[in-house]
């Protein structure tokens, strides 16, 4: 009887291939939106939070300090409000990411990001309560 495996041995092996097939297809088929979804609001996280400090940091300097910056930046639109700054998306993802700043934001250039591409800021500080950013993509 050399070279037999046992029936419960052999039952085992297939069970653990089917554990194994199950586990990595199903999250690949019916995951992935879920997937490209979060991973497209962390980016957009990253980028509001880079701005964010970024606009902190000029703030903090003489008047006149000029700051460039270049942020991985997914689709969506910019916009700000006084001092919060607003990153949207909406179709087929949808989100909205503030946050709030300690200075008045002007915002200029292409707010509206098409695809994922990574967008130049310029940063400068005009007076002692206002920031100009300037978004060129």
């Amino acid at each position: 009887m050399r070279g037999q495996i046992s029936l419960e041995f052999s039952l085992l092996f297939l069970g653990m291939i089917v554990v194994i097939l199950i586990a990595t297809v199903h999250p690949g088929i019916f995951g992935l939106k879920k997937t490209v979804e979060i991973s497209s609001m962390s980016l957009a996280h990253a980028a509001v939070s880079k701005m964010k400090q970024n606009i902190e940091l000029v703030a903090s300097g003489d008047v006149g300090t000029t700051r460039i910056v270049y942020i991985k930046c997914p689709p969506g639109t910019w916009s700000v409000n006084n001092n919060i700054l607003y990153f949207n998306r909406s179709g087929d993802i949808n989100y909205n990411i503030t946050a709030n700043c300690d200075v008045h934001i002007n915002l200029n250039g292409n707010t509206t990001i098409t695809n994922l591409k990574i967008i130049i800021a310029k940063i400068v500080k005009v007076n002692q309560n206002t920031v100009n950013v300037t978004i060129y993509t």
